[in-house]
């Protein structure tokens, strides 16, 4: 059950019935409840529309393992569609994070969304945070911002947008129903998506002869400290095919072995290099590490 919070209903309300496309853009810090406030935006706007969820949040990722972004549209069966940004954070992937929320952004208006629902990083306090949630809404150009606060804490980035003709501002309460999460159990929840989206993986050789190279490419000629790195193969588009764990990067560069789920090689068409590493079998907690 969902505990439906102030200003939900007429957020609905405006989304159900407007005459154009309608994009929101949720923001909000950690735990301030953006997450369930879009899974309700969904659903009862999916009983009208087609409406697309696009998840920004790499680090706590509902559509798929850690360190993507996803989009899925609503109602339907198809599985989501999906972008690496190699991190579980988007310090330091600033870029990435941005091109893919626009890439997901623009897949869900191809596929014909009445309404899209964009659940945005928790990146929100300094001026750091404020510069990314505005090049976020500024890029993606959302019809409407639901800002979730305690306080007045996003005053200063919803200001940017007070006098755009094309923009309502939504300012909704945090709810009391709001639980927060400590980073061990946020770490729990990264370990467990992960164990599930290698459950069935097996090792694998790919040939890397004729393929794109992206993110964190480690010197080919002489490749050292890659296994574990976290790695993904892309189709031409740059959306996921599938995730992989380096196992060996063979001198040259020729071969690269992984451990993957079944997938098609044919299908890819590039390979982007993560920056975190993953060994599924360590102890809870110890999982998931960064390396220089």
């Amino acid at each position: 059950m969902i505990s439906i919070g102030e200003g939900w209903d007429d957020l609905v309300a405006a989304l159900s019935g407007a005459d154009a496309p309608e994009r929101v853009y949720v923001v909000g810090s950690t735990d301030s409840g953006k997450t369930t406030l879009c899974r309700y935006l969904v659903d009862e706007t999916a009983a009208r529309m087609k409406t697309a969820y696009v998840d920004c949040d790499t680090g706590q990722s509902r559509l798929g393992p850690p360190t993507t972004e996803g989009m899925v549209l609503c109602p339907g069966t198809t599985e989501p569609c999906l972008r690496f940004v190699g991190s579980t954070s988007p310090g330091g992937h600033f870029i990435q994070t941005l091109t893919g929320a626009k890439r997901l952004v623009e897949k869900a208006a191809e596929l014909g969304a009445g309404a899209t629902v964009i659940d945005s990083p928790g990146l929100v306090t300094g001026g750091v945070g404020t510069e990314f949630q505005l090049q976020m809404i500024d890029l993606l150009r959302p019809t409407r911002i639901a800002a979730l606060q305690r306080g007045r804490e996003l005053e200063r980035l919803l200001a940017n947008f007070a006098r755009h003709p094309g923009v309502a501002v939504h300012r909704i309460p945090v709810s009391p129903a709001a639980v927060a999460r400590t980073a061990t159990g946020r770490r729990r929840y990264r370990e467990e998506r992960f164990a599930s989206y290698f459950a069935d993986a097996r090792s694998q050789e790919i040939l890397l002869r004729g393929l794109g190279l992206q993110g964190r490419v480690p010197d080919m000629r002489y490749p050292r400290g890659v296994a574990g790195r976290l790695v993904s193969f892309n189709d031409p588009d740059n959306f996921v095919v599938a995730l992989g764990i380096v196992e060996e990067l063979h001198p040259g560069g020729r071969r690269l072995g992984v451990f993957a789920p079944p997938f098609d090689p044919g299908a890819i068409a590039s390979v982007r290099f993560g920056s975190i590493y993953l060994d599924l079998a360590a102890a809870p907690g110890s999982m998931e590490s960064c390396r220089p």
